[in-house]
């Protein structure tokens, strides 16, 4: 019984798919579709459905066309490059934040300096302030330095690449 309703309605589905269909245009010049042919005053014109066939694919490659292997390699290529100029940009930013973090560290214990008093524990205070000033400076030029020489093998390898 299921057998017999599913044929039916393939037979309908595909009937409904195949042959024609009708335009009518009324009084007004409205258009509408429909399968049945028009009714009333309608202006009926009817057509017939264009089956559509897509283009064969192209089975095999021009000699000009890169092998799968090419096109992979080239992706792959292409990706790393994409990557190291993203790598390239954080590190140029690191450098600059890095860059602006000492001055702000520098800038903050010099007006730390400027408030030493003029006696013995003021210039106490002042060598001590020197001291932070050198250490937090020898930290920046450490982790600048190594900064420089992440960007320059990064620019490097992007060289490389190209």
């Amino acid at each position: 019984m299921l057998k017999l309703i599913a044929i039916a309605l393939l037979t309908l589905a595909s009937n409904t798919w195949a042959g024609s269909y009708y335009s009518c245009t009324d009084a007004n010049g409205k258009k509408s579709f429909q399968a049945m042919p028009c009714g009333g005053q309608s202006a009926s014109k009817k057509h017939e459905y264009e089956s559509y066939e897509p283009p064969a694919q192209q089975t095999s490659y021009s000699p000009s066309a890169k092998s799968p292997s090419e096109l992979a390699d080239d992706l792959f290529r292409d990706n790393k490059i994409r990557q190291l100029d993203r790598d390239i940009a954080k590190s140029e930013r690191k450098l600059d934040q890095q860059t602006k973090s000492m001055q702000q560290e520098l800038n903050a214990l010099r007006s730390k300096k400027l408030r030493a008093n003029n006696n013995m524990a003021g210039a106490q205070w002042e060598t001590s302030i020197s001291e932070e000033m050198n250490s937090v400076t020898t930290k920046y030029q450490t982790l600048l330095e190594n900064e420089r020489q992440n960007l320059s093998r990064l620019r490097d390898e992007r060289a490389a690449l190209n």
